[in-house]
């Protein structure tokens, strides 16, 4: 594709609206509806559509047999993982989208727009309007009812941590797809510039990114089974004081060296979630069975590397894709003013600067890997997750 084609929506393609016409007989050269212009950048729009909007559905394939209302379902349990971060106090810090975001002006740029840590209640954390209340119910049992520990033994329990880490991801991913849908309806000539138009390319290659996992999930769940997914385990012989859920690739191993999880312009993505237990915390990085082969040199690498390695790597990496990421109190409250918003910062990085960034950190680990001197990896800088 011409590069500057993919900013453009040709004549030919299915118009961005979704009306299932094409764009030549859609809405090219339809005006704006909105007739009081927004100041507001589209993206900003975007999200505010989102919070108004939020579709509510149920994920589950068992389609035919959904039962009571479309619940906030927590993407991270509440009775357990939640209320061991928010202690007494009942609340955590994590990202909050449905929150105004802050808009940052730049001069001769566009503006920066950037969705701030805030304080949530333990019951509002990581919920999602995506599962009816049986599905919610039957699909998140084995990790969730009686609130079990974790067994390092139980592939059932991998599977389903696996999959609430993607499938929440999946509903993100389709939500914001079909804002955009209804943003492009109301304002063709607006949602037709340049960055709105990459914006949409990058959705579009998601879900297409995400399909063949969900049609996997959705087929073992519809038989029962629990296969074709595996899952590198860290054990953490402590309490961390945050927790995660993520369908990342992330770019580099612990040694600073490129992962290949890019094949014919495909991205293969792990499922990450990292949870505190009573006495210890678990990490877990999943993938297909048949995408093993691009991870498994790096599973291969966790299971042998020092724990303080491991913690260093997560302390580079996770701040990067911590959109979901949940912070107890203590840990919060731990950071000064300047850390607290240069995690921020990371979290809301995307595109270009989100590249150059891994880039600096994939440098950072080789450095750490080769250094002449032995690295101490218990140093791990200011953001630390796993400060105590």
């Amino acid at each position: 594709m011409n590069p500057l084609a993919y900013f453009k929506i040709s004549n030919n393609e299915d118009c961005p609206c979704g009306s299932g016409k094409k764009f030549k007989e859609c809405c090219k050269g339809k005006p704006d509806q909105q007739l009081i212009q927004s100041k507001k950048p589209p993206e900003v729009q975007i999200m505010e559509q989102m919070r108004k909007a939020m579709v509510k559905c149920c994920m589950h394939p068992d389609q035919s047999n959904c039962n009571g209302k479309i619940k906030n379902a927590h993407a991270l349990q509440n009775n357990k993982i939640i209320s061991l971060l928010a202690g007494t106090e009942r609340h955590v810090y994590t990202m909050d989208k449905k929150r105004q975001p802050l808009i940052i002006p730049i001069e001769g740029e566009e503006p920066e727009v950037m969705v701030e840590f805030s304080k949530v209640s333990a019951n509002d954390a990581t919920t999602e309007t995506c599962f009816c209340d049986r599905h919610d119910n039957i699909a998140f049992a084995v990790i969730e009812k009686g609130a079990p520990d974790f067994d390092v033994n139980s592939e059932p329990m991998k599977f389903v941590y696996a999959y609430k880490a993607f499938i929440f991801e999946y509903y993100k991913q389709e939500v914001s797809h079909k804002i955009f849908q209804q943003c492009f309806k109301k304002r063709p000539p607006v949602f037709q510039l340049p960055q709105m138009v990459g914006l949409y390319r990058v959705s579009q290659l998601r879900l297409k990114e995400f399909e063949p996992v969900k049609r996997h999930f959705d087929s073992e769940i519809l038989s029962g089974t629990y296969n074709g997914i595996e899952t590198c385990v860290i054990t953490i012989p402590e309490r961390i004081n945050f927790a995660n859920y993520a369908f990342i690739a992330p770019d580099y191993d612990l040694n600073g060296r490129r992962i290949k999880h890019t094949k014919k312009g495909v991205m293969h993505r792990i499922a990450i979630t990292a949870f505190p237990e009573d006495t210890k915390s678990y990490i877990l990085l999943s993938c297909l069975s048949t995408e093993k082969h691009i991870y498994a040199k790096f599973f291969e690498q966790i299971n042998n590397a020092p724990l303080e390695k491991i913690k260093y790597y997560f302390s580079m990496i996770l701040p990067l894709f911590s959109e979901n990421m949940v912070l107890s109190p203590v840990l919060w409250n731990k950071w000064d003013d300047e850390i607290k918003m240069a995690f921020t910062f990371y979290a809301n990085l995307n595109g270009q600067t989100f590249k150059r960034y891994s880039i600096a950190i994939g440098m950072g680990l080789r450095n750490a890997a080769n250094s002449k001197v032995p690295f101490d990896y218990s140093k791990r800088g200011k953001i630390d997750l796993f400060k105590k």
